[in-house]
Order: structure tokens, then C-alpha cells, then sequence
């Protein structure tokens, strides 16, 4: 039977997990808070870009750039799918996938589907299924910089 002194350390020892664990909570959810108002920052030049893409779309020949032909049957679709690096967010990685997958499925029907995997996550899901992966980037939300999505946006304009 345990001792006294035992049930000491273990009752010391849950307090400090219970106190590390709130201090991951608010560093997690301090975390979140400033990448959400970094999202509702960045809305209005969302909303102005895709303006002046559609404005620019009515006004050029759709048939002199292929980004701009909406044809469902001009080539190969490629999803773009983003998922974490690590697995620490609960069923989002998941989620993602599950939504790809469908998407595949669906769309696979028509016609090819290649895919732009951006996380270790999603890479590591599908090489293991032996999907067609045309573009692929692990590890860049430590330091994510314009010259990471140019690379997406210029993997996505070759495909």
C-alpha cells in the first residue's frame, strides 16, 4: 500500500500538470486570438482583391490565360490542401482530410485530380494512399513569407 509521502508527490505532481496545462491554454488561446485578428485585418484587401479580379476576369478573352477559363473540363484540377505540421489541434487535421478525400471522389469521376500539399499532416496522409502530389511544403508556418505562397501561386499556374 502506498505511504503518505507518496500520495504527497502525487497529489504535487497533478497540481503541476494542471499548471503547465493552463499555461499551454493561454498561450494557445493568446495564440489563436491574435491570428484571428490578423484574419479580420486582412478582410478588407480580400474583399478588393477579389474585386478587381472580377472586374478583371469580365473584361479579358477567358481563353487567353488558363486561370481565367471556367471550363469544369479544360485539364487537371488541383486541390490545394493545408493542414498542420504537428497533430496538436484537434480534429481539424482530420477534418481536412476527410473533406479531400470526398472531394476526390467526387471530382476524381470527371476527371484527374492532382494535389498541392502545404503540412506534414495531409503530406504524410496521402504519399502513404499513393496520390498524385504536384507540389508539396512541410514545415512553413514557423516562418511564413510572401516568397512560400509564390512558390504555391506559381506551382498552381504550371499545373
Amino acid at each position: 500500500m502506498p505511504s503518505l509521502i507518496d500520495f504527497r508527490r502525487r497529489i504535487r505532481s497533478v497540481k503541476n500538470t494542471q499548471q503547465i496545462t493552463k499555461a499551454m491554454k493561454m498561450v494557445s488561446s493568446s495564440k489563436l486570438r491574435r491570428a484571428q485578428e490578423r484574419i479580420v485585418r486582412s478582410r478588407p484587401y480580400a474583399k478588393e482583391m477579389l474585386r478587381v479580379f472580377n472586374n478583371l476576369a469580365t473584361r479579358v478573352d477567358s481563353s487567353k490565360h488558363p486561370l481565367l477559363n471556367d471550363d469544369p473540363q479544360s485539364g487537371r484540377t488541383l486541390l490545394i490542401v493545408i493542414t498542420a505540421d504537428r497533430g496538436l489541434c484537434g480534429s481539424f487535421n482530420s477534418n481536412v482530410l476527410k473533406a479531400a478525400g470526398q472531394f476526390i471522389a467526387t471530382e476524381g469521376k470527371n476527371h484527374d485530380v492532382a494535389l498541392g500539399l502545404i503540412g506534414r499532416k495531409g503530406r504524410e496522409f496521402f504519399k502513404r494512399r499513393g496520390f498524385d502530389v504536384r507540389y508539396e511544403q512541410a514545415g512553413i508556418f514557423q516562418r511564413l513569407t510572401f516568397a512560400h505562397a509564390a512558390d504555391l501561386a506559381n506551382a498552381a499556374i504550371d499545373e
